[in-house]
């Protein structure tokens, strides 16, 4: 197991390192930033953290209108 977590680091450390690279190199060249942050908004992966979060936002604004007796 001790091997298993080893790897799972040295993997981890490894997409860190790819990712600061990678902003290093958009840093030098002039990157515009805002466009990165507009692509990755429109990823699958966004789109379904910001769906869950609307759907607690909503779940909580049903929960506060419940009577207190309930809690």
């Amino acid at each position: 197991m001790k091997r298993a977590w080893s790897v799972v680091l040295v993997f981890v450390f490894i997409i860190i390192l790819l990712g600061a690279t990678a902003v290093g190199v958009g840093y030098l060249t002039g990157a515009d930033l805002q466009q990165v942050y507009d692509t990755l908004q429109k990823t699958p992966m966004a789109m379904f953290v910001s769906t869950l979060m609307n759907y607690w936002d909503a779940a909580w604004a049903w929960l506060q209108q419940l009577p207190s007796y309930f809690f």
